[in-house]
């Protein structure tokens, strides 16, 4: 899987302020989820590039597709890639890859640090990367199989859950490492 640089990341917002707005976005999510606002309905679907950008503009994030076509979300520290898998695209994953990178010589440490999370938290999913740079990147993943389809609104509320612990894990990697 390729490395995504952090090539042309528009205008620089801090990991923690924007942590905290969005943090602010979910919990009114929350009260969404959990007391129907209108825009229920049990048509099950297979989230798209599509419903992901209308989503994102829902919590107020700034995004663009890539060189690749992949829709992107960048924040100072971090840059948040969605990618579909699977024969009808079905599998959902959201990728985030830490803006700072380390020596290839701390790759074992980082290594032990992120097993900890993974051992301790059931999400994301956390592990280094080696770039053709030679330096050592950080990255988190959730991921979800949406074969049998899914609301818009568990769509949405799943987005969110995955921004918001790929954020906290962000600002967990700063705190330790």
């Amino acid at each position: 899987m390729p490395w995504r640089p952090n090539q042309n990341p528009g205008p620089a917002v801090g990991l923690g302020r924007l942590g905290g707005v969005f943090r602010r976005r979910l919990r009114s999510l929350t009260d969404a989820v959990s007391r129907p606002v209108g825009r229920t309905s049990s048509i099950m679907v297979v989230p798209t590039t599509a419903l992901l950008q209308q989503v994102l503009d829902e919590y107020g994030l700034k995004h663009s597709i890539d060189q690749d076509g992949d829709l992107q979300v960048r924040w100072e520290k971090c840059s948040l890639f969605f990618f579909h898998y699977g024969d009808d695209n079905e599998v959902l994953q959201a990728r985030m890859y830490l803006n700072r990178r380390f020596p290839v010589e701390m790759r074992p440490t980082l290594a032990l640090a992120l097993d900890d999370w993974n051992r301790t938290k059931l999400f994301p999913k956390a592990y280094t990367v080696l770039p053709d740079d030679g330096m050592v990147g950080i990255c988190a993943e959730q991921c979800f199989d949406f074969e049998r389809g899914a609301t818009r609104d568990q769509i949405h509320h799943t987005v969110g859950v995955w921004i918001d612990t790929l954020l906290r894990f962000a600002e967990w990697v700063d705190e330790q490492i």
